[in-house]
């Protein structure tokens, strides 16, 4: 994983923040390729030994992956077993994984499992991001209130994350294109076919694609743009395609200003899936989908329910929280570049059922400047 530093992460473009993420690339060497099952295991022992060792765990594939693998590696080397800390959010449907996280639980045979509920703590703007935000500017992730809430829970120790399962694990061309060739189109739905002809799409319409899914109505016509072309840019071949997937900017603004907040508790920040030796195992290996992937480095340990499972929670209401909501029916549309950012346009979103995510460092700015 890359280091932390004690220096703080550099200050966000006012591009940045209206892209939604720091744009552009960055550097992010590899180690040397091994059994990617044993590369996970060897990622995660350094936070086992660093107790207590709090595993994030939404109940998503990626956390429930690294919860099962570090509980089997405690028990095989008489380890202190890991504790898994839950976030849960009542009233919130879209954020709702209760069922999912009890079937991991009773599957794997965690004992110490901790849930908290979340009422407006995580808010954007909300007094766990406000420090930051006014020593540093809008910070990305915007959403960092959730590293800090969650770093409290294990002062001295390590947290580890699920960060960077989604990028290194899947979203590669290839492993979708190679799957449907082995099955010849057989038991295929119409998601599947849909996400096999993007894949097999030249760029210019894997960027129309993106311009459709996530149409960002509140960016001027070339900042959009640039996004939609970022969004589309993954190459075919995979071992290019997992070893690029974090050498970006945004991957690496985000780990040190989440490795920064723990270490404000004197936590280490372990995000496995990020680590050096296992991406680079993962792209010597053979072409594989997301879910086999899952399967591959979950090494027997999940049900395969969750293995095959293609959803995903999102926590975006307990980000614009009152807090956010207030703000922006206040919003006096000042604080924003007019010639990145429409401004009625934003405050629409902000105040959308569920604001996109995107839209997160934007109203941190707006905030800041009043």
């Amino acid at each position: 994983m890359p280091s932390s530093s004690t220096e703080a992460p550099p200050r966000l473009s006012t591009l940045d923040i209206a892209a939604g993420r720091p744009l552009g690339s960055a550097p992010f060497p590899l180690g040397e390729p091994a059994d990617p099952v044993l590369a996970l295991r060897n990622a995660l022992r350094p936070a086992l030994l660093r107790d207590p060792c709090v595993i994030a765990f939404s109940g998503g594939r990626d956390s429930s992956v690294l919860l099962a693998v570090a509980a089997d590696l405690a028990a095989r080397e008489g380890l202190a077993p890991p504790i898994a800390l839950t976030f849960r959010y009542p009233g919130d449907q879209a954020a709702d994984e209760s069922a999912w996280q009890e079937s991991v639980i009773r599957h794997v045979g965690v004992e110490s499992w901790v849930r908290r509920e979340i009422g407006d703590e995580l808010d954007l703007i909300g007094p766990l991001v406000q420090p930051v935000l006014r020593a540093r500017g809008p910070v990305y992730p915007a959403a960092l209130g959730n590293t800090v809430l969650l770093a409290s829970h294990a002062p001295g120790g390590s947290l580890v994350t699920g960060n960077a399962g989604d990028e290194v694990l899947g979203g590669h061309r290839l492993g979708t294109l190679r799957a449907v060739a082995r099955r010849r189109g057989r038991g295929m739905t119409a998601a599947d076919w849909a996400r096999f002809a993007v894949c097999a799409a030249p760029g210019f319409a894997r960027r129309e694609v993106a311009r459709r899914s996530v149409p960002m109505p509140w960016l001027r016509p070339d900042l959009r743009r640039v996004v939609w072309r970022e969004a589309a840019d993954r190459p075919l071949r995979w071992e290019t395609s997992v070893r690029t997937a974090l050498a970006t900017r945004a991957y690496a603004v985000g780990f040190r200003t989440r490795a920064d907040a723990a270490a404000e508790h004197d936590c280490e920040l372990v995000e496995p899936f990020a680590d050096p030796s296992f991406a680079a195992s993962y792209a010597a290996g053979r072409p594989v989908t997301r879910a086999a992937g899952t399967r591959l480095v979950a090494d027997g340990l999940l049900p395969e329910a969750v293995l095959q499972r293609r959803d995903k929670a999102r926590f975006n209401a307990s980000r614009f929280g009152r807090r956010s909501r207030e703000f922006a029916r206040n919003w006096n549309g000042r604080g924003v570049d007019g010639a990145l950012v429409d401004p009625d346009a934003l405050r629409a979103a902000w105040l959308a059922d569920e604001p996109p995510a995107s839209t997160a460092m934007l109203l941190q700015q707006a905030w800041l400047a009043t």
